[in-house]
């Protein structure tokens, strides 16, 4: 193993169907938190099938931050999208600069059902 110091990490939740419809119907006022446009706010991301929204950290981050960042990403998604997130439900990844990997065919998605 190794260390990658330069890898950016990502601290956010997996988008479901109720929160991505939340994200989708927010309020003209609040679609800053939740565009990426200001680092100070949350980003949107995609792995292969999932969507995560949360903040992309710097590398060696200070790991006594993360209890701020899990409380910050909190307070912004129940403004955006209100209801319980749970606190162990936001995970930590890292990043990868290039574009995601393109999405299954529909009926490749779960049964058949169409997840975006």
């Amino acid at each position: 193993m190794r260390i990658e110091a330069e890898r950016k990490l990502f601290i956010g939740i997996r988008i479901d169907n109720k929160m991505r419809d939340q994200l989708h119907n927010c309020p003209a006022r609040d679609k800053h938190y939740i565009d990426g446009s200001d680092p100070s706010y949350l980003l949107q991301v995609r792995a292969v099938e999932d969507s995560f929204i949360g903040k992309p950290i710097d590398p060696g981050t200070p790991a006594i931050t993360m209890d701020d960042l899990k409380r910050n990403i909190l307070s912004i998604l129940n403004r955006v999208a209100p209801g319980r997130h749970r606190e162990d439900a936001i995970k930590v990844f890292a990043l990868d600069e290039g574009d995601p990997p393109p999405l299954p065919e529909p009926e490749e998605r779960q049964g058949g059902r169409e997840l975006y």
